[in-house]
């Protein structure tokens, strides 16, 4: 059939056509090509490979994935890995990669060494680069010998030696540790330098030891150890403890300088400002005074203080041993106050304010010149400050002031630097407040002491010892000193008494109101009021004056409206008490060895060398009652040398004496106390007369037969 013809034709063409082609396959053979044979890294190693990646499984987690470009196996089983890559997944929450040219392992594949561009960088920017390392592939534990860094977003460091525990999240630099932290744009805020320290991150915490060392600002921080914690980013410190030998110095707070034991800093949320200080073991903190110089310095064992945001100190509190220094300024004396306990307050802009001290107290004021300080002991201080100055005190608690001389004791004690004044209240025990000196103590319920020129004020059952100032050895008062009047003896103290006191040191005048009472011995001077002036040895009774005065030839005792001694003219000047239209209303008197004497005023003259009256005057309406006679004359002068009365009378008043039934009249009369002898010198206008039974009583004379 035409179809199966052509059909055999093709395949016989085609067949012809692959024979052709076998045969022209076959009558040519190709060239063989030799291939190189395969780059070995090193010829040591028994067995290469590429692209080698070991999967470690802990439990159902995958605990991290070893991966190398290449791996070199050795005889005994030690294998290179080039281009190593370890990936630890999920520890703490994050993932880590450690990256090296290359690392080494041990027969038992346990330990890594890493060599060249070693690297470790977490997933949330933590990165740690050395150039040698060692990667332990049980416990992941990651070490280096030489020289590290790091960095964690705005910290960085670096040391020589590492330790990075993956397990735990720590980073430890062994020597050398160099780490800071900066701001948004990269300056520094903070750096440490220390031996060793130890960033634990989970913690947040850095830990320097070995001569911690920190800068912040201005501000230089040292101790044996610290631990600095940071904020959840590791951005910006929070808190800093430093532990042995702490110091802090310097910064932008009012406080210049730190030191301690240990001390604890605590900052701002934003890192910038430092807000709690705690100082423990032989604390000291040095503020910043006016205009830069060195101000108050506080000391305590345990310190805690609170600062403003502009740095000024606004609370403070401080145990055991404290002690607050205060500098001397040009109206200021230096001042220190020492205590078992402080706690102080204060207001931005001007630090401390006030203070109270409580246990154990003792204020010291300094003089400024070679005078003893002013030193004051209680219970408890209150003081109020304005900067590094006291503006007032307030003692409270067996109070005690001195100061060169002068001794104060109360339960309360009110003192004013400034004016130098102290205010003493409240018994302590029972006492009444107190205050002595050389020339005075003075006991009363509330007691007002100006301390520059010893003026004291003293209200309320005032009780009073008076001292004069004596010479060497204890002989007499020079002139100039402080005595008591010559009426009292000068080797012996006077008491003195009253309802208020008002005492002027400097001048030596002591004013007395209110029940007022001198006494010595059994010489006593009472009155309304009491003026003593130990400079001039001067007396003056005032209202209602009463006297007994001891003198050598016996005691005299007066009444009068007021009493008064001149030392200088050895006088004493007793006065009659006038109503309102001046006219005398109570006369003096005056009772003593020379009789019991009555006038408007009555003179004593003592001798020079005291003890006994040398001559006595009295004026206007004098009456005299001596033994069994009486005189009444206007004017009376008592001789002591020879016990001589002369009388004399007014214009148209006679002087009169009568004894027993005889009576004598004249202008003047001249008796004397032991005779009855009377001298009587008339004139023509007024008859001299001796009349004899003109006294009731008397019989009268005889008549003459």
């Amino acid at each position: 059939m035409t179809w199966q013809k052509r059909a055999r034709f093709g395949v016989a063409v085609f067949g012809i056509a692959c024979a052709i082609a076998v045969y022209a396959a076959m009558g040519q053979r190709a060239k063989q090509v030799t291939l190189p044979p395969p780059q070995r890294i090193d010829p040591k190693a028994i067995l290469e490979s590429s692209g080698n990646v070991l999967q470690q499984l802990r439990g159902t987690k995958q605990d991290y994935v070893i991966e190398a470009e290449r791996q070199l196996t050795y005889l005994g089983g030690a294998t290179k890995l080039v281009g190593v890559k370890i990936t630890v997944r999920n520890r703490g929450g994050r993932d880590y990669v450690v990256t090296g040219h290359e690392a080494q392992a041990g027969d038992k594949q346990k330990e890594l060494q890493l060599a060249g561009g070693v690297k470790l960088e977490a997933s949330d920017g933590f990165i740690v680069q050395t150039d040698t390392a060692s990667f332990n592939q049980e416990d992941g534990l990651m070490t280096a010998p030489g020289a590290v860094t790091f960095q964690r977003g705005r910290m960085n460091g670096s040391g020589v030696g590492m330790a990075y525990d993956k397990t735990n999240d720590v980073l430890t630099l062994t020597d050398r540790s160099h780490v800071v932290m900066t701001d948004e744009i990269g300056k520094t805020t903070m750096e440490f330098t220390s031996g060793k320290s130890t960033f634990a991150r989970m913690d947040h915490t850095l830990a320097l030891e070995g001569n911690a060392h920190a800068l912040r600002s201005e501000q230089v921080i040292d101790a044996t150890q610290g631990l600095a914690y940071l904020s959840d980013n590791d951005d910006r410190i929070t808190d800093i403890q430093l532990r042995g030998n702490a110091h802090v110095a310097g910064g932008d707070s009012s406080v210049d300088a730190m030191s301690a034991r240990d001390i604890d800093l605590h900052y701002s949320a934003d890192g910038k400002a430092l807000e709690k200080v705690a100082l423990v073991g032989e604390s000291v903190v040095t503020m910043t005074g006016q205009h830069g110089s060195t101000g108050r310095q506080l000391m305590g064992d345990t310190l805690d203080m609170v600062l403003a945001p502009d740095g000024s100190l606004t609370k403070a509190s401080g145990r055991t041993n404290v002690r607050l220094d205060l500098p001397g300024a040009p109206n200021s004396p230096a001042r220190n106050i020492r205590a078992r306990t402080l706690e102080a307050t204060g207001e931005p802009g001007k630090g401390l304010t006030a203070a109270t001290f409580s246990d154990d107290v003792q204020y010291r004021e300094e003089s400024g010149t070679n005078a003893p300080a002013r030193v004051a002991r209680s219970g408890n201080l209150a003081v109020a400050l304005s900067n590094d100055v006291v503006t007032s005190a307030l003692f409270s608690g067996a109070v005690k002031f001195e100061e060169q001389g002068l001794q104060a004791a109360a339960g309360n004690a009110s003192y004013d630097p400034a004016k130098g004044s102290l205010r003493l209240t409240g018994a302590e025990g029972g006492v009444l407040p107190r205050v002595s000196d050389d020339e005075v103590t003075i006991d009363a319920n509330a007691i007002d002491v100006a301390l520059q020129g010893r003026l004291m004020k003293a209200t309320g059952g005032v009780k009073t010892t008076l001292r004069p100032s004596r010479g060497p050895e204890g002989s007499a008062p020079q002139d100039g000193s402080n005595r008591l009047p010559s009426l009292l003896k000068q080797d012996q103290p006077a008491n003195a008494n009253g309802d208020a006191l008002d005492y002027q040191g400097a001048s030596g005048k002591a004013i007395y109101r209110g029940n007022s009472t001198l006494w010595q011995g059994e010489t006593a001077i009472r009155a309304d009021s009491l003026t003593i002036d130990q400079s001039q040895g001067d007396l003056i009774a005032t209202g209602n004056a009463r006297s007994s005065i001891v003198l050598d030839t016996g005691v005299s005792i007066a009444h009068a409206a007021d009493i008064r001694y001149a030392d200088a003219a050895h006088t004493i000047t007793y006065a009659s008490a006038k109503n309102t239209l001046g006219v005398v209303a109570v006369q003096a008197r005056l009772s003593g060895p020379q009789g019991d004497l009555h006038a408007d005023r009555i003179e004593v003259f003592l001798a020079e060398a005291g003890g006994h009256i040398d001559r006595l005057e009295a004026y206007t309406n004098v009456g005299l009652k001596l033994d069994v006679r009486t005189a009444t004359g206007d004017r009376l002068t008592y001789f002591s040398e020879d016990e001589r009365y002369l009388m004399s009378g007014a214009a148209t008043t006679p002087v009169k004496v009568v004894e027993a039934c005889k009576e004598t009249t004249g202008k003047t009369l001249t008796f004397f106390k032991s005779t009855d002898r009377i001298i009587v010198d008339g004139n023509e206008e007024i008859r001299i007369q001796t009349k004899n039974g003109v006294t009731p009583g008397c019989a009268a004379p005889p008549r003459s037969r």
